[in-house]
């Protein structure tokens, strides 16, 4: 996995950042040492092979797994030891993640299923703001649908609402 280094000031920083998995003889290393800066507004892919650590790099870079050693700056807040709750918060505040499987709430409605965590986050007209969100991404027809009757990439876009 290549890296790149950017500006002084990045949006999401990584500092020679390791992940071990396992124990003693049984231990993987997945990340070895990757450091790399992303600016704001900048698009960065992540391309190998499978197995290679891209979805564990996405994991540190959520705050979703903890680095083995390294640091990770995220929003210019270092995010290597921060508690669980200061991660929940910061992870519903700025980062947007789209699961594999979506991770939608199979009883509720796409309506619902976006205005949850605008209703954790604590935001007033949460209905309103999910059912912009859903039009904006061309499902002003499917809101009141459950996501099993809705297709994989009605579901992806539920998601990313």
């Amino acid at each position: 996995m290549s890296t790149a280094l950017s500006s002084e000031n990045p949006v999401i920083a990584l500092n020679k950042a390791h992940l071990s998995l396992g124990t003693k003889a049984a231990k993987v290393h997945i990340l070895k040492g990757i450091s790399v800066n992303i600016d704001v507004g900048e698009t960065v892919g992540i391309l190998g092979p499978s197995g290679a650590g891209k979805t564990s790099l996405l994991m540190i870079l959520a705050g979703l797994e903890s680095p083995s050693s390294g640091r990770i700056i995220l929003n210019h807040t270092d995010i290597t030891n921060l508690d669980e709750d200061r991660l929940a918060a910061l992870r519903r505040d700025l980062v947007g993640i789209v699961f594999q499987s979506f991770r939608l709430i199979p009883s509720l409605t796409a309506l619902q299923n976006v205005a949850i965590p605008l209703e954790l986050a604590g935001c007033e007209d949460t209905s309103e703001m999910a059912e912009a969100a859903l039009i904006s991404v061309g499902l002003e027809n499917r809101l009141s649908h459950l996501p099993e009757q809705m297709s994989g990439g009605e579901q992806q876009r539920v998601a990313i609402a």
